[in-house]
């Protein structure tokens, strides 16, 4: 079963945007208590039980393709991606959010997709909420376009394109 986004609307910010105009957010905790955001319209769809099909050589944090629209696309593990060759897998997940980029203008649009261990959030993010990107991940200033703060944590915007068309593995600095 395949559902367009926004899956969940989340009200914390909903009522704090004061005068500043609010932009929506696509909020994924990739692991307990870790968070990533993408601009909304690069979450295209959250597909639930995806088939997918194991490729041997892949990045330790590919877990193979996933079968969408008729296309065969890279299944992302951020939490091995941001870990590096010795972090774990991530958590058993049933749902994969599919993800819309574009290298450049006048190029076409490709997708790829993240693993989804926990349900998706759409949330509203001001001018205000800008802070610096956590310290914790020296790969965050290569793939995020910027980072807010929700609900108290550093929440980095990753730009999609960095990480699908990036021929370094992130265990290599």
């Amino acid at each position: 079963m395949d559902m367009q986004l926004p899956v969940l609307m989340d009200d914390a910010l909903a009522g704090e945007a004061g005068r500043e105009t609010p932009a929506l957010a696509c909020v994924l905790e990739y692991a307990p208590d870790c968070f990533i955001a993408l601009p909304v319209h690069a979450g295209v769809e959250l597909v639930e039980s995806p088939r997918l099909a194991p490729v041997p050589g892949m990045a330790h944090f590919c877990r193979g393709l996933v079968a969408w629209q008729g296309r065969q696309l890279p299944l992302i593990d951020l939490q091995a991606y941001l870990g590096g060759a010795d972090a774990p897998a991530a958590s058993p997940f049933s749902h994969v959010l599919i993800v819309a980029y574009q290298v450049a203008p006048g190029i076409a649009i490709d997708y790829g997709a993240f693993c989804a261990p926990f349900l998706i959030r759409m949330v509203e993010v001001v001018d205000s909420d800008q802070c610096p990107l956590p310290g914790d991940q020296a790969r965050w200033t290569g793939i995020a376009l910027s980072c807010f703060l929700h609900q108290g944590r550093a929440v980095p915007v990753l730009e999609p394109s960095r990480i699908f068309t990036s021929p370094v593995s992130p265990a290599i600095p």
